[in-house]
């Protein structure tokens, strides 16, 4: 054993000089372990960024602070170019919650029924336009896809939410633990209605009682059970959407003029002589405040019949043409509503002049998105001294002119832009002329300049209203209504100020122009 005992040690020496460090000591296994973790190796190194890391960030705020500017640069060219389109939205926007905006903080916030002015396409997420608003500037506003994509992916995580409630909750009520407790309550409730639960058992009939007991529990278990799946069985009905019933896709934005026509109704219907002279006094007036500014255009069509579902739909369309007896086709409307899509374009306001629109719901669901004004003579009684006034041929009608006035008074005020109720026709006149100076405001922002027409409205122009005369004309035409003796006094009252002659030199000029 001595002789083998140095043999022991060399051996172990031999061992320890494996692990023999540069300093001269020596480590087991476990320190040589902890060693590996060096600042050569992966692991040892903190955990901080790299700088590849770091680079590649730089590298993509520089993209994007150069994608940003160009934008923004497209943004600004896009101020001096005239508006493409105009669109209606059906969909409201919050262009503050948006973080995929090309400029950050300049996304177009809107509401349902508001109007976009489209200037030009960014990209196929984006356009460039403004809000039809006062002060409002321009900015980005979401494309259809964009929209599109935004409201599946809100549809998807609402589905999904949905599915959590519903899964946590059938689980819940599936769960073993529940059935344990509805074991229990039928088995107490069983206790408690059997009086043999809480009596001790007649000696002798232990085995009939006991036999009934247990098929009181079984009944009282199964009705509790059936009347837990029964619940659980009608929750999710509930929740269930109809099947036989078709979901109506409604596109986010609906295509109008870019500035939208005026049409006035009332006070009655069109085709009387009372309805025709005020709307006519309206009709000069403007042309003269709104001079250069503005394209008064009569239709004759009935462009009642350009729905958008019907042009939309060549099997309406047919049915339509078979069934109207009337003389304006659908061919004839649809050209008239491309006519005043063209006028519009020119951003002057449009006046439309329609010899079949009487009520504001014969325009509701077309494409025109017509600014309605409602020309109103409050008092009935009014109305109809206006109607005799004009002779026999005009008092023959004189229920049926005061059953439209009264179908038009009964109307919501929302289904009005402006409601003319005054006293006064010159005050009516300034009423609306107020409001169309603050639609002009809205729809010239101060950086762009107003296109001038081209030479094909101004003939059509021309052409169509070539039966229009002064404003003076048609007042002494109806200087015998109530309504007007105060407008041919102001006339005249302005033409004296202006250095005219006396009352005598204004009946030669009013002999002159008749």
């Amino acid at each position: 054993m001595e002789l083998n005992q140095p043999k022991a040690v060399i051996r172990g020496a031999k061992r320890k000089a494996r692990y023999k460090q540069s300093d001269g000591s020596f480590s087991d296994s476990s320190n040589s372990f902890i060693r590996q973790g060096s600042e050569d190796s992966n692991y040892g190194r903190p955990s901080g960024p790299s700088d590849s890391d770091l680079s590649l960030d730089e590298e993509r705020e520089a993209i994007r602070r150069e994608t940003e500017r160009q934008a923004m640069s497209q943004l600004e060219k896009a101020r001096h170019k005239p508006v493409a389109f105009a669109v209606r939205t059906n969909v409201a926007f919050d262009g503050t919650m948006d973080d995929d905006c090309p400029v950050y903080g300049m996304a177009v916030t809107f509401d349902m029924k508001d109007y976009l002015h489209i200037y030009e396409k960014y990209n196929n997420d984006w356009w460039i336009g403004r809000l039809v608003k006062e002060g409002a500037d321009l900015g980005f506003i979401p494309s259809p896809a964009k929209l599109e994509n935004l409201k599946l992916q809100h549809s998807s995580l609402t589905r999904t939410g949905k599915l959590g409630t519903t899964s946590t909750k059938t689980s819940g009520l599936n769960s073993s633990g529940n059935l344990g407790d509805i074991v229990r309550d039928a088995l107490s409730n069983s206790k408690s209605s059997n009086s043999r639960g809480s009596t001790p058992p007649t000696p002798g009939v232990e085995g009939e009682g006991n036999v009934e007991d247990t098929k009181v529990d079984e009944d009282v278990l199964n009705s509790s059970l059936n009347a837990k799946r029964a619940s659980t069985s009608t929750l999710p009905k509930k929740e269930r959407k109809p099947f036989f019933k078709k979901s109506e896709n409604i596109p986010p934005y609906d295509v109008v003029p870019s500035m939208r026509p005026v049409v006035i109704v009332g006070p009655s219907l069109k085709g009387y002589e009372v309805t025709d002279m005020m709307q006519k006094a309206l009709f000069d007036y403007l042309k003269h405040r709104f001079e250069g500014k503005i394209v008064i255009t009569r239709v004759t069509a009935d462009i009642a019949l350009a729905k958008r579902s019907v042009l939309n739909n060549p099997s309406k369309r047919a049915i339509i043409e078979r069934s109207n007896s009337r003389s304006s086709s659908l061919a004839e409307v649809q050209a008239e509503i491309e006519r005043i899509f063209e006028l519009a374009r020119s951003l002057n306001l449009i006046v439309l002049d329609c010899d079949t629109i009487n009520h504001p719901s014969q325009l509701a669901k077309t494409s025109l998105a017509p600014i309605i004004v409602h020309l109103k003579i409050a008092s009935p009684k009014v109305l109809q001294r206006l109607i005799k006034s004009r002779g026999k041929s005009q008092s023959r009608n004189l229920n049926v002119q005061l059953v439209a006035a009264d179908k038009l008074a009964q109307c919501p005020p929302e289904l009005f832009d402006i409601i003319l109720d005054e006293n006064q026709l010159e005050d009516a006149c300034e009423h609306l002329a107020e409001y169309l100076e603050a639609y002009w405001r809205s729809t010239h922002p101060p950086e762009s300049k107003p296109l001038s027409p081209p030479p094909l409205l101004v003939s059509a122009q021309d052409s169509i209203h070539r039966t229009s005369s002064p404003l003076q004309h048609l007042i002494n035409r109806v200087n015998s209504l109530p309504m007007y003796h105060s407008a041919s006094q102001r006339r005249k009252d302005r033409d004296k100020k202006g250095g005219g002659g006396g009352p005598e030199d204004e009946d030669d000029v009013d002999d002159s122009d008749g």
